[in-house]
């Protein structure tokens, strides 16, 4: 739980520094926005995290 919780966070806070992938985000359906995040506990590295919110823009849902 402590790990999921780490990862939700640390989405937040990169999503606050990248105003276009925030964008990105804001403009999702409630379904994609699950998607989204649904995939976070996914993401082992604070590197991948980072990776993963650089693309969001690009992601196809």
């Amino acid at each position: 739980m402590d790990q999921a919780m780490n990862s939700a966070t640390q989405f937040g806070r990169l999503l606050r520094e990248n105003p276009q992938a925030s964008q990105f985000f804001d403009q999702c359906t409630p379904a994609q926005r699950q998607a989204i995040l649904l995939q976070l506990p996914q993401m082992q590295t604070q590197a991948q995290l980072e990776a993963f919110v650089e693309n969001l823009p690009s992601a196809a849902l």
